[in-house]
């Protein structure tokens, strides 16, 4: 792997997006490929996230790469992880804003994922010191992640939890600011209950993320549920996270059961009653009787 390379404000090459800042960084350390991008991304959250949650904010980081912007994110254990590897895992690019020094590595078990993204095209930047570790290094950390962001995603707070942070100074920025909804009485979700209750945008699916940044999720080649067209099949994969896409790919025109529909799309049942929780929003599934679900017939579909 290159060696990692330093950067000051005084550089030619120090990162476009962190000149905008009110006090930039004297020093950034950069290993991977180049930190510009047309649109970059940020995704965050708990390091405890439920098993939906990471599952989510997995797939909304592979439509974001495929789609052609970056991934960022903080290298922690729990969202930010699966973000960063939905970005990989769809062939795209995603930085880290590491909470300490080059010389460091926290956490110490994501060494390989940090090695894997300074290959490139992805990038690791450490805005501190070699040898830096503190507490508030967690706090310098999210305002560069927000910074370097055109629109941050809270996957999931609890609260107090460090992605608050990361929305406030998303807040602060004037950056857009989208939170994933949850039930108002799962704990684990207390945080990012208050980011909506403040006026933060709540987020359904990728594909109304993609559209307020004029970004387009290209459609994926694969077959849709029984009786669909294959045109069809193109858009809902494009409307919808892989998620989503199977557990409606596994649905017809007649009633099913969520365990049978759980069974046809390979999913369990928490990520299937979810998923499906999206669809009926969306208007493209219709439940009845009680616990079955059919596709609506409709001519927007």
């Amino acid at each position: 792997m290159a060696e990692p390379e330093h950067r000051t404000p005084l550089d030619a090459s120090y990162p476009s997006r962190l000149r905008t800042m009110d006090d930039p960084p004297a020093t950034v350390t950069l290993r991977g490929g180049p930190l510009e991008a047309a649109q970059a991304i940020a995704i965050v959250g708990t390091r405890y996230p439920t098993d939906e949650a990471r599952a989510f904010a997995r797939d909304l980081a592979a439509a974001v790469a495929r789609a052609g912007a970056v991934v960022v994110s903080g290298g922690a254990h729990g969202i930010d992880a699966a973000a960063h590897e939905g970005a990989l895992d769809a062939g795209g690019r995603t930085w880290v804003v590491a909470a300490t020094g080059h010389e460091r590595c926290y956490p110490s078990s994501h060494s390989a994922l940090f090695e894997r993204i300074g290959r490139g095209p992805g990038t690791m930047l450490w805005p501190f010191a070699p040898t830096h570790a503190s507490r508030s290094a967690f706090l310098v950390r999210n305002e560069i992640l927000v910074a370097l962001s055109d629109a941050v995603v809270v996957a999931q707070a609890g609260f107090p939890s460090g992605a608050l942070h990361a929305a406030r100074w998303a807040v602060r920025l004037r950056k857009p600011l989208w939170v994933v909804p949850a039930a108002p009485w799962m704990a684990t979700f207390r945080g990012s209950v208050q980011l909506l209750d403040h006026g933060a945008r709540p987020l359904t699916s990728s594909a109304a993320l993609l559209e307020s940044l004029g970004l387009s999720a290209p459609a994926i080649a694969t077959g849709g549920g029984p009786g669909a067209s294959s045109a069809q099949a193109a858009v809902d994969a494009a409307r919808f996270s892989p998620h989503e896409f199977r557990v409606l790919s596994a649905i017809s025109d007649k009633p099913l059961h969520t365990d049978a529909i759980a069974v046809r799309a390979g999913e369990t049942s928490r990520a299937t009653t979810a998923a499906l929780l999206t669809l009926a929003l969306e208007d493209v599934v219709v439940e009845g009787p009680p616990g079955f679900f059919r596709r609506r017939q409709s001519p927007n579909l």
